[in-house]
């Protein structure tokens, strides 16, 4: 794991070389075991490592083949890379490292633009062809590997991370106004845009090859399609689970390979406890870590302990109060694009206590978007079957019921999901799918940015009128999964220098998963996740197979009104809102009334205002801390015939 910058100038001078240095030592944290840099005519490429495979010298990047013709930066690990090495090796290719990076020069001199087709993993990375004069730039399958993209006439410009983007002193930074009033409804940053207009996401799934003037991008991967003919071939729960535990074992067997020792994030639900029975059959773990909180309905411990007991492993409790938010600006400057999901706060938190001793943790995430876990499917198929029906006066009063529901500022009470569930009453399904997890309605995130317009949510997926659960599992899985769950991990984990890695997002899991028939998933309003949770099952027990699904979620309304008030006040306040044109400050001061007079429960949202706020200032205004800028090595390769 590690962070990537670079330059690819078809025109002109790379620039002060000065700068560019600085920005690649913007992500520093994410790989603090080293720096180098490659500068040479139109090509730039700078790393930070994180040393995880091949610890030698030899892993080093930048890493050029030793004709010196491709020079490669990379982010991130190729768990089938033995395999890919013993295939080159019987084509000729001798290798000078252990590394799975040299995998990455030799597969794109055999297989050329294919290249992500073969690999097995979660990655971005940039090769340039010094003799071609060109830049191929890839992104793993679901996103788990940032890849940021800073394009004009001139050339390209790639990184990690916004921070380091916007490093630049000639970067345009005007705001994006359509992904702002998205953030508003999502309080993430949807589809492949950014806040900054000068700056979009590689896609996942995609690749790019840049020549000199020209761009030809292409997908090599894409969630399989749904086939309703394919329930035929899931005859019983009994042999899907069958075929899924075989997957997860292989799958856990190959993103358990690491030069280094490797700890678990533990919550007790199904997804982290079906990765730990398989890591720890497999003799591959020791440790796990699990969040814990001052207040009760918070804590996830008790579930945690009971599966670390089960499987014999040494459960780790990091309890997390309001006084981590001390400095709140730290935590939004790693958020980085921004991202205003309040649970960064817990995973950024774990992350830092699990770096002392660890660079590699293994997790669950995934599993919901897989295997349909997330309450919003339910919720969008009794909207779907019975509100949308109801008559239009009927649909248009809900809303109003919704506001006068006692909801509680406790962890996600039932009153506070029938509120968010009414108040979206009057959308059409799809649409109502993307508030359940969401911020302010449309409406009114019209009303905090009136530019912006009303912003549509689902429209850009082409999402039926009447959406299926492998549809909306497709679309979180495009989305949601990579632009806020997978993005949170990624930010927060390298935050502290600490590699994060997902099983169940293996292609041959998470294919698996995104093929099983809907009754295999989900059977009526029951439990969800219904084959792994069949495989817990089996595995740990009906105790824990069934337990409660928990969520990972801070007392975001209770420390708004109490310790985080005096953060509040300070960070949306009228002298800080001048600064910030695009938004309505009498609309966002009135959520504020509203929220801390107790009228309404309105944390998440007040949460992402501030976040956002923030954000501007730093990557708009320039006002954030500046990284400290060590030296980097320059290496050199020969120049190519």
């Amino acid at each position: 794991m590690c962070g990537i910058f670079g330059r690819f100038a078809w025109t002109g001078s790379l620039g002060d070389e000065a700068e560019l240095l600085r920005s690649t030592n913007a992500v520093l944290h994410r790989g603090p075991d080293d720096g180098a840099y490659f500068s040479d005519g139109e090509f730039f490429l700078g790393h930070r490592r994180l040393s995880i495979i091949d610890l030698s010298p030899d892993g080093a990047q930048p890493m050029g083949t030793p004709d010196g013709r491709y020079v490669v930066v990379f982010n991130g690990e190729i768990y089938n890379y033995k395999e890919l090495r013993t295939e080159l090796a019987l084509r000729g290719v001798r290798f000078a490292s252990q590394s799975d990076t040299e995998v990455l020069l030799h597969g794109y001199r055999e297989w050329g633009t294919d290249l992500p087709k073969y690999l097995v993993g979660m990655f971005a990375f940039a090769i340039a062809d010094r003799l071609e004069h060109t830049l191929f730039v890839a992104r793993d399958r679901f996103g788990e590997k940032p890849l940021l993209l800073a394009e004009t006439a001139h050339g390209v410009t790639f990184a990690s991370e916004l921070s380091a983007l916007a490093r630049l002193p000639d970067l345009p930074r005007e705001v994006d106004s359509v992904a702002l009033s998205r953030y508003l409804c999502l309080n993430y940053v949807p589809g492949e845009h950014t806040l900054l207009r000068s700056v979009t996401r590689l896609a996942p799934g995609t690749f790019r090859l840049f020549r000199r003037g020209s761009a030809a991008s292409g997908r090599y991967w894409e969630a399989p399609p749904l086939d309703e003919k394919q329930d035929a071939f899931f005859p019983t729960l009994g042999t899907a689970t069958e075929e899924l535990g075989r997957r997860l074992d292989r799958s856990v067997e190959i993103a358990l390979r690491a030069d280094v020792p490797i700890a678990l994030f533990l919550s007790g639900g199904i997804d982290s406890s079906a990765v730990a029975e398989s890591a720890v059959r497999q003799g591959a773990l020791r440790h796990a870590y699990c969040l814990d909180f001052a207040e009760d309905s918070f804590s996830e411990l008790p579930n945690a302990q009971r599966v670390a007991n089960r499987l014999g492993i040494e459960l780790r409790r990091v309890v997390l109060s309001s006084e981590e938010l001390a400095d709140f600006s730290e935590l939004v400057s790693h958020a980085d694009d921004p991202l205003a999901d309040s649970s960064a706060l817990p995973v950024y938190t774990l992350a830092r206590a699990v770096a002392r001793d660890y660079k590699v943790v293994i997790s669950g995430d995934g599993g919901d978007e897989l295997f349909g876990g997330y309450l919003t499917y339910p919720a969008t198929k009794v909207h779907d079957r019975v509100v949308s029906r109801l008559p239009g006066p009927v649909r248009r009063r809900l809303p109003l019921l919704a506001r006068a529901l006692p909801v509680g500022d406790r962890k996600v009470t039932a009153g506070y999901k029938l509120m968010r569930f009414l108040r979206a009453a009057d959308l059409p399904p799809g649409e109502a799918h993307f508030t359940w997890n969401g911020a302010f309605l449309p409406s009114e995130a019209a009303r905090l940015h009136p530019g912006g317009g009303v912003p549509e949510l689902s429209s850009r997926h082409g999402v039926s009128r009447h959406p299926s659960l492998g549809e909306l599992q497709r679309v979180d899985s495009a989305d949601y999964l990579p632009n806020d769950i997978l993005t949170k991990v990624d930010r927060m984990t390298m935050a502290h220098g600490l590699e994060a890695r997902a099983p169940l997002l293996v292609p041959f899991v998470a294919e698996y998963g995104l093929s099983l028939p809907d009754r295999l998933k989900l059977r009526g309003l029951g439990k969800p996740k219904r084959v792994l949770r069949n495989l817990v099952t089996t595995r740990l027990g009906r105790e824990i197979g069934h337990a409660k699904k928990q969520g990972f979620s801070i007392p975001v309304h209770r420390w708004l009104r109490g310790p985080l008030r005096g953060t509040l006040e300070d960070t949306l306040n009228p002298r800080a809102l001048a600064a910030v044109p695009f938004l309505d400050h009498r609309a966002v001061l009135d959520v504020k009334v509203r929220h801390l007079s107790g009228d309404a429960q309105l944390g998440f949202e007040l949460w992402g205002l501030m976040v956002l706020v923030e954000w501007h200032r730093q990557r708009v205004l320039g006002l954030g801390r500046q990284q400290e800028s060590p030296p980097l090595r320059r290496v050199e390769f020969p120049k190519p015939l």
